[in-house]
């Protein structure tokens, strides 16, 4: 975390403008997108070091917004115990692994209700970050056709982010609640559900079958709004603590959380829905 604090710590106070902002937005696709999709391609201990990062990352960023303080006790806990379980979990032992998360939870809260901060947020990152990147482990690597699953979770987020962001941009119109976000508009919304739907079907059919294009015509749109609604709560979150960008990470698009903030919600809407479908086959 030595390297990447100083580029997290360098907070946008002034807002870019919108084509510059694009610009940047694309530069970074640009280089991550390639290191995602190899990261999903390879799978193993490789996937499960790109997802540890990006959680240890997601957890400065938040207890750092939430204690107003970097390298808090909190955060130390929270990162080793991320640490420990996204080591668990390639190797199958998911129950060890959410055992280190509950118990990363509570230790956060006793720790940042023992300096005097408000416990509850410090321990949110447990449920909210890591149980995630868990289950994103598990659905690359124990799940019948794990990597074109994965591939395509990660292509309906882009998609709906995309949508939400360009139909919002041209079509403008009514704005969700400003207690929310300022900027968000239903249009945004319709057009990241709709994006989800389009990339869900044609991704499927493409990387899992005909049949499976025909599915996530509706499981599209579902985890498309998932998406949408991740990116709505992280911006309420964002408010409540008066940032724009939780910080400057990643060109364009501000920090890891305001990047994967979708992606946290759509993993755990499909991993859920998935456990379920299995669940009842065994029945």
């Amino acid at each position: 975390m030595i390297g990447v604090a100083p580029a997290i710590d360098k907070l946008d106070t002034h807002a870019p403008s919108s084509t510059r902002s694009l610009l940047l937005r694309m530069a970074s696709a640009v280089v991550l997108v390639p290191i995602v999709i190899g990261a999903v391609h390879m799978g193993g201990r490789a996937f499960a070091a790109v997802v540890a990062f990006a959680s240890i990352v997601m957890i400065f960023e938040w207890t750092r917004m939430v204690e107003r303080r970097a390298y808090s006790a909190s955060f130390y806990v929270l990162a080793l115990c991320s640490t420990l379980a996204l080591f668990f979990a390639p190797s199958g032992g998911y129950l060890a692994a959410y055992g280190v998360c509950a118990f990363a939870g509570a230790a956060a809260f006793f720790l940042a209700r023992r300096s005097g901060g408000l416990g509850f947020w410090p321990a949110l990152a447990a449920p909210y970050i890591l149980a995630p990147s868990i289950a994103l482990i598990w659905l690359r690597l124990s799940v019948e056709n794990g990597r074109a699953l994965t591939l395509l979770l990660f292509i309906i987020v882009w998609a709906a982010d995309t949508g939400a962001f360009i139909t919002g941009k041209l079509i403008g119109g009514p704005k969700i609640s400003h207690a929310l976000s300022p900027s968000k508009t239903w249009a945004g919304i319709g057009g990241g559900v709709a994006a989800g739907v389009i990339a869900g079907a044609l991704g499927a059919a493409y990387l899992i079958g005909p049949q499976a294009g025909v599915a996530f015509i509706l499981f599209g749109g579902l985890l498309g709004g998932a998406s949408v609604v991740g990116d709505l709560v992280e911006s309420a979150f964002k408010r409540n603590f008066g940032l724009k960008d939780i910080s400057g990470f990643i060109p364009g698009h501000g920090g890891a959380l305001d990047r994967l903030d979708g992606m946290i919600f759509a993993t755990a809407a499909m991993t859920s829905a998935y456990f379920l479908y299995m669940l009842a086959g065994n029945q």
